[in-house]
């Protein structure tokens, strides 16, 4: 059998392992609810995202497009 101190220590520090990770966790989720509720300021769109058959059809003979607008 395990002394009592060693349970005692083992008891103790499960809780404290725990106790850390709630914080962490309250946290990160602090965190991601905040931002989610700002408005980004640099709001970019979404990328367009084209399935591999769906994919526009590239012309090999037109000049590529350099218009910089």
């Amino acid at each position: 059998m395990v002394s009592p101190w060693i349970t005692t220590i083992v008891i103790i520090f499960g809780v404290l392992v725990a106790i850390a990770c709630v914080v962490a966790y309250l946290r990160v989720y602090k965190s991601s609810a905040w931002s989610a509720s700002r408005k980004p300021e640099h709001s970019t769109p979404p990328l367009a995202v084209f399935p591999p058959d769906e994919l526009p059809a590239i012309d090999d003979d037109a000049p590529p497009n350099n218009d910089k607008n």
